[in-house]
């Protein structure tokens, strides 16, 4: 995810017009420079070939105004439906990041000060939770962020896991009920407890939820299929009356739509590495201090901060 200042229009517009590393700005900027070859074609045609003869197609610019106002309802449509994926994303992230400290809140007023090895492990699990979940997300999963536990063959039996974040889930479920059994935690704090891991599952479950379930095909390719054909006529349309003029008017046209077709790509898909994507490593991070503080439990080492000017975090 990019990391911008909201009030610099500089480094906003450079990104926007294609100079950024973002992949909207580099897919778009391929589809503009298709869109002004192609209606530099039509216009220098229409000039120097078949000059004051008829075009083999004439349109009327009032149906090219209707079918323009049909596309760009139907792209409100496509970007707020991409849209509401991205926010949903970030709210389950959100409200991971409120069950962890929650969590370990509850594991730090139950759990002994002396027993560091038990308050390490705890905070070790909801911390490799939210790092598991962001490679299960991206479909490769890095130990190297995991902390390693106390227990022998703790990282190699995630390892052998076929669902390591559920894994992990279960492991704080069965060290929650041996500290109920050596009598650490009541049965009502159990109960609330259970609550909370059940929730980190539920959110598990809803990121796949997301991820699994993308924009139906036959939705996305009519739109795309809908900006080509009307990119196709809209230089040919225009020719006539606006001449030369007609290239800067069709590129200024097709950057709008096409811009919302691509931006609507990028942001459908929230878990992954495009600029626009959520920041899951950050996030995992913030979930990762938190609940070391919560825990009393000193980190091996700082975390880093990606709050910095311009900077693209993932």
């Amino acid at each position: 995810m990019i990391i911008y200042n909201t009030k610099s229009w500089r480094g906003v517009i450079v990104n926007a017009l294609g100079f950024g590393d973002s992949y909207n700005a580099r897919e778009l900027f391929k589809i503009q420079l298709s869109i002004f070859l192609y209606s530099t074609l039509v216009t220098l045609l229409r000039i120097h070939v078949f000059g004051a003869d008829a075009m083999p197609i004439n349109l009327d610019t009032t149906f090219l105004s209707l079918i323009g106002v049909i596309l760009g309802l139907t792209l409100v449509f496509r970007i707020n439906s991409s849209y509401d994926r991205w926010w949903e994303g970030r709210k389950q992230w959100g409200a991971l990041i409120n069950d962890s400290r929650t969590m370990a809140s509850n594991f730090n007023c139950l759990i002994p000060k002396e027993d560091t090895q038990t308050r390490r492990y705890i905070a070790a699990q909801i911390a490799n939770f939210a790092y598991a979940l962001k490679g299960h997300l991206r479909d490769h999963i890095d130990f190297s962020f995991f902390d390693p536990t106390e227990e022998e063959g703790y990282i190699e039996e995630l390892k052998q896991a076929k669902h390591v974040p559920h894994k992990i889930a279960s492991l704080i479920f069965i060290k929650m009920e041996a500290l109920y059994k050596s009598g650490l935690v009541s049965e009502a704090d159990k109960i609330n407890i259970k609550g909370q891991i059940e929730q980190l599952i539920n959110i598990l479950g809803a990121c796949e939820r997301i991820k699994n379930s993308p924009i139906p095909y036959s939705h996305t390719s009519f739109i795309k299929s809908f900006i080509f054909f009307y990119a196709l006529f809209l230089p040919i349309g225009l020719v006539d009356k606006f001449e030369y003029y007609t290239i800067p008017a069709v590129f200024l046209i097709s950057y709008a739509l096409a811009g919302v077709e691509v931006i609507s790509e990028e942001i459908e898909q929230p878990f992954g590495k495009d600029a626009n994507d959520l920041p899951l490593r950050h996030l995992a991070n913030v979930i990762k201090q938190n609940v070391y503080e919560a825990m009393d439990v000193p980190l091996d080492q700082e975390l880093p901060s990606p709050l910095v000017k311009d900077a693209v975090v993932i």
